[in-house]
C-alpha cells in the first residue's frame, strides 16, 4: 500500500459513526494512565524565571507579527517564551484528586506534546546545550552540554540571536483513551502548542518558523528520542526556528545534524505507564506521514502586517489571557452574543490577518469553516461557511444558498437558514454543548487536494485547525465567554451534510463557544508557588 492510500485507510477506520466509534479502549484503566510529564532522572535542572502576567502587552497587536524589536536571547527571554506558551496555567483539586492545567490546550488533558531546545552557547548557560521542558516545575532538564568544536558549529549554522525548539508526540498518552483516533488529536495539539509558541514568541519581538529542510524521521536521533530507555515512543514532529524574523530558512549541516545524534546524553527517561498498549494503524500512519526533506521556504511573506489604527479590544491585556483560558465543559444554552463580535472572531481566524500564527508553518492555508449560528443577534440561525482556503464560493448540497454576508465584510455565506441546534449536537456525537453555546465550527479540509502533495500534509491539516482552535480559545476568553474544542464527531455525517460532489471535504475538528457553566465543587489553585523574576529585578 502507497503512502497515500495508507493514510486514506486510516482515514477510514479511525472515523466516528453513529452506529459505531472507531477502534479504542472500550473502556478506561485508570491504573494504566500514563503520567502527564516526562522527566529525566538524574539531569542537571536549571530553574526558569516568569514575569507577572500583569506586565503584559495589548491583546490585539501580537497576531500582526512580532512586537517590537527582539528581544535578547537568554535566560528571561527563554523563560517567559515558555511560560507563556507550555507552562501549567493552574492546578485543580476535587475529592482528594489534584491535575494540572496547561496554556496549550490538550484532547483530554492529556498532552502528548513535548518541547525539547537546542540553545547557542551562552543563552542559559556558557555553553550550548540540548534541553528538555518540563512544565510541572518550569525547569529545563539538561540532557547534553555540546562540546567545543560541535558548539562552533551549531553557533555558525545559525542566525544571531535565536535557537532551535522541537516539539515532539507521545501518541500512547492520548491512545490510552481514544484508541486508533488518537493521532489525530496528538496533531490538533500539536497545532494549538504552535499557536502557543507563535503568540508568546511574538511578544519577545521574535518569529516562529518551521524547518523544512531535514526530514522529520532524522530528528528523533538529533534530539536523542532514538536511544534506549523509552518504554513509551516519542517522535519529533516538527522543528522550529524561534528569534529574530529572517528572510528565508536557513540550512542545517548534515555534520552537525550527525554531531548531534552522536552526543552521550544525561537522564534516564521516566517510565509513563506500567502498561503499553500498540495500536497498529496509529504506530502505521505516524510512520508514512512523517515528512522528508523539503525545499526551503521564503519567508519574506509572512513579514508583520500592518497593524490596524481600531483595536477590536482597546486596552485589553494579552497575558492575562493566554494563562487563564479553560477548556468548557458544559454551557448555560441561554447567552447570545452579537454579530459584529462573530465577525470580529472570524477576521481573526484569516491567514492575511493573523500572521501569528498562521505563516509559522510555511502552508498555505487548506481549511474552511462551517458555522452553526444558534445565538447571533443580528445574524439569523442557521448554517454559515467563511472561506479561508481560497476555494470559490458555491458547489456542495444544491439546496446550499451561499448567499454573502454582506455586513460581515468577510467570505462569510448563509448556506441554510433555520434552527441548527439539534444537527449540531447529533453531529458532534450527539454532546448538547455543542448545541448550548453561541455558536459552533466544523473545520473542513479537501483532503484530495492536500493529499495530491504528499502523505506528509495530513497531519499538516490538523496542525492548521489546533491554530484555528486557539485564536477562538483566546477570542471567547477576550469577550468574557469560552471556548472548547470537541474531537468527537459524526465524519459521516457530516460529509453527507454538504452533500455527495467529488467537491466535498473532510471535517477534521469541531469547536464551540459560549458561556460556560463551571463545577464550583473544583478548587483551583497557582501553577507555580509565584513569579521568579531575574535576581536584579527581586
Amino acid at each position: 500500500m502507497n503512502p497515500v492510500d495508507g493514510v486514506r485507510a486510516y482515514h477510514e477506520l479511525s472515523r466516528h459513526l453513529p452506529e459505531r466509534f472507531a477502534p479504542g479502549p472500550g473502556r478506561l484503566d485508570w491504573a494504566t494512565q500514563p503520567a502527564p510529564f516526562r522527566r529525566y532522572a538524574g539531569a542537571r535542572c536549571i530553574e526558569l524565571l516568569h514575569r507577572p502576567q500583569e506586565e503584559s502587552p495589548g491583546y490585539d497587536d501580537v497576531f500582526s507579527g512580532p512586537l517590537g524589536s527582539a528581544a535578547p536571547i537568554g535566560l528571561a527571554s527563554v523563560s517567559q517564551l515558555l511560560y507563556d506558551s507550555l507552562a501549567l496555567s493552574a492546578w485543580k483539586e476535587s475529592q482528594g484528586n489534584r491535575w494540572a492545567l496547561r496554556v496549550n490546550p490538550s484532547s483530554g488533558n492529556l498532552h502528548p506534546t513535548e518541547a525539547y531546545l537546542l540553545l547557542p552557547s551562552g543563552t542559559v548557560d556558557n555553553a550550548a546545550l540540548l534541553a528538555h521542558y518540563s512544565a510541572d516545575e518550569h525547569v529545563l532538564e539538561i540532557r547534553a552540554e555540546l562540546p567545543a568544536e560541535l558548539a562552533e558549529q551549531f553557533d555558525a549554522a545559525l542566525p544571531a540571536d535565536g535557537c532551535l525548539l522541537a516539539l515532539a508526540s507521545i501518541p500512547w498518552r492520548e491512545a490510552w483513551k481514544y484508541g486508533e483516533r488518537a493521532y489525530r488529536y496528538c496533531n490538533h495539539d500539536l497545532g494549538h502548542a504552535l499557536a502557543c509558541l507563535s503568540i508568546a514568541a511574538a511578544i519577545q519581538g521574535w518569529d516562529v518558523r518551521l524547518l523544512r529542510g531535514v526530514a522529520e524521521a532524522r530528528l528523533d536521533a538529533v534530539f536523542g528520542l532514538d536511544r534506549e530507555g523509552f518504554c513509551e515512543q516519542e517522535c519529533v514532529d516538527a522543528l522550529l526556528w524561534i528569534g529574530p524574523a529572517q528572510a528565508a530558512e536557513f540550512p542545517l549541516p548534515s555534520a552537525l545534524l550527525d554531531g548531534l545524534a552522536e552526543l552521550p546524553l544525561s537522564g534516564a527517561p521516566n517510565r509513563l505507564s506500567r502498561e503499553y498498549r500498540h495500536w497498529p494503524e496509529l504506530e502505521r500512519v505516524r510512520a508514512i506521514c512523517r515528512a522528508p526533506a523539503l525545499p526551503a521556504a521564503g519567508w519574506a511573506a509572512g513579514q508583520a502586517v500592518e497593524r490596524s489604527c481600531e483595536l477590536e479590544n482597546p486596552g485589553l491585556p494579552l497575558r492575562p489571557i493566554l494563562h487563564r483560558r479553560r477548556s468548557a465543559q458544559s454551557m448555560d444554552g441561554r447567552s447570545g452574543i452579537l454579530a459584529e463580535l462573530l465577525y470580529a472572531w472570524l477576521r481573526r481566524l484569516l491567514p492575511e490577518r493573523s500572521p501569528v500564527p498562521f505563516a509559522c508553518s510555511g502552508e498555505p492555508a487548506r481549511v474552511d469553516l462551517l458555522l452553526f449560528v444558534h445565538r447571533v443577534q443580528g445574524l439569523a440561525p442557521g448554517l454559515y461557511w467563511l472561506g479561508r482556503s481560497g476555494r470559490e464560493a458555491g458547489g456542495l448540497r444544491e439546496d446550499f444558498q451561499w448567499q454573502a454576508v454582506a455586513a460581515s465584510g468577510l467570505p462569510l455565506y448563509r448556506l441554510l437558514e433555520g434552527d441548527a441546534r439539534g444537527l449540531s449536537a447529533f453531529l458532534s456525537c450527539g454532546q448538547d454543548i455543542a448545541s448550548d453555546g453561541c455558536v459552533a465550527f466544523a473545520m473542513l479540509a479537501d483532503l484530495d487536494a492536500a493529499l495530491a502533495e504528499g502523505a506528509w500534509t495530513y497531519p499538516r491539516l490538523y496542525w492548521e485547525c489546533g491554530q484555528i482552535g486557539q485564536l477562538l480559545y483566546l477570542e471567547a476568553e477576550a469577550a468574557g465567554l469560552s471556548g472548547t474544542g470537541i474531537g468527537c464527531y459524526f465524519d459521516p455525517a457530516v460529509e453527507q451534510l454538504l452533500g455527495d460532489g467529488s467537491d466535498r471535504p473532510v471535517s477534521l475538528y469541531h469547536f464551540t463557544i459560549g458561556r460556560a457553566v463551571w463545577d464550583t465543587r473544583l478548587s483551583s489553585l497557582p501553577a507555580y508557588p509565584a513569579p521568579r523574576r531575574p535576581p536584579f529585578e527581586q
